[in-house]
């Protein structure tokens, strides 16, 4: 049997003659791309504050610390910067957060923690320098007798591989005083060996040794697929550039400036502007606390605080801080401290507050005393 070719074409041709309609271009798909590519788009938790003293928030408007950023305490000695750091402390082991405090220049003390609230019988760990030493130093030199910048950063990664394991099953704080107090390994064999070294060596060390915790690993745990949120605040002196047009820098290095988020600053810029407080009674006068300045110097918060930057004055104080329009409420909510220092039969309206006027090294200046509120600055304070 034969088949007509001209037959075979026209049995090929649909029967209804219709015309293939062209494919309809796939609408774009943001959620569907970043899968496709193995990225999700994922939110942050709702932000969450790590609430300090009702007096650091009315001078600066910020409660405290945000939970899963860097916050930074800094300024010059004896400015209020460890006790921003110690109210964070108190108000985690509060809230159910395991801080783990890392004192490297023996700065917190207990019975001070213990006055603002902290519990010792509660969570935490407390790490020192001898910590570190044991535990990752000498594991990278058994003869090393120092501390190193290095084993800083070990230990944070140690106790987050400890959280991701599931054997440290809380948010962590990692409560830092201070930056800038450890040398690096180089500079500690450098001494060790009586070599040449480098002031940047340091700062070198704290940028490689926490760039990936302070610009990713703490700030992803905000994240809303991770099951944890991590924090940091640490506390860091100054030093004025006077070579270079006297701009502020950090001791050890820059690398936290940047990498924090928000950045609460203590005192004066060239000079401390501190004001001694002091309780007086019975012809007795006892230093108590210290009256400085406090400014929002960074502030990169997601959220509505984001941005703000505020100036005030704050007293920092054995509980905490205090705002200077609450020291009358604070001596009569601590009046068993006061009764400690002048008798059991003193009250809050008894006991005197002055403010004075000290010198760069922390020395009362006797001429430059001043009674009552801080209505007036001195030059200090205009720094």
């Amino acid at each position: 049997m034969t088949i007509d070719k001209k037959d075979s074409k026209e049995s090929a041709v649909p029967a209804n003659n219709s015309v293939r309609k062209p494919t309809e271009k796939k609408k774009f798909v943001l959620g569907d791309f970043l899968g496709s590519i193995g990225e999700k788009n994922v939110p942050d938790k709702e932000l969450v504050w790590i609430r300090c003293s009702e007096g650091i928030e009315k001078a600066t408007g910020m409660p405290g610390v945000p939970k899963g950023y860097v916050t930074l305490a800094r300024g010059f000695s004896n400015t209020g910067k460890s006790t921003l750091v110690c109210e964070a402390i108190v108000a985690a082991q509060k809230m159910g957060i395991f801080p783990i405090i890392i004192d490297t220049e023996n700065n917190l003390g207990i019975d001070r923690l213990k006055l603002m609230g902290f519990d010792w019988d509660g969570n935490y760990i407390m790490v020192d320098n001898e910590f570190l030493l044991e535990h990752f130093g000498k594991k990278q030199n058994k003869d090393r007798k120092e501390a190193a910048i290095e084993d800083l950063g070990k230990c944070l990664h140690y106790f987050l591989d400890l959280q991701d394991a599931g054997q440290l099953p809380f948010d962590l704080l990692f409560a830092i005083d201070s930056i800038g107090t450890l040398n690096c390994i180089k500079t500690i064999d450098a001494q060790e060996s009586d070599g040449a070294q480098n002031n940047m060596w340091n700062a070198f060390a704290y940028e490689k040794t926490f760039m990936t915790l302070l610009n990713s690993t703490i700030p992803s745990s905000r994240k809303s697929n991770k099951k944890y949120t991590n924090t940091v605040a640490a506390v860091q002196k100054i030093w004025i550039d006077n070579m270079n047009g006297g701009g502020v820098k950090h001791k050890g290095g820059e690398a936290f400036f940047f990498g924090a988020r928000l950045i609460y600053h203590f005192g004066g810029i060239v000079a401390h502007g501190v004001k001694k407080v002091t309780a007086t009674s019975k012809k007795r006068e006892v230093v108590y606390g210290s009256d400085v300045k406090v400014n929002i110097a960074k502030n990169h918060i997601d959220g509505p605080l984001g941005g703000i930057s505020m100036e005030g004055r704050i007293i920092s104080a054995p509980h905490g801080f205090i705002y200077p329009d609450d020291i009358e409420a604070y001596k009569k909510k601590n009046i068993l401290y006061f009764r400690n220092i002048f008798g059991s039969d003193i009250e809050a309206d008894d006991i005197e507050t002055k403010f004075r006027n000290v010198n760069a090294n922390g020395d009362i200046i006797t001429n430059g005393e001043y009674f009552g509120e801080n209505d007036d600055e001195d030059e200090t304070d205009k720094a």
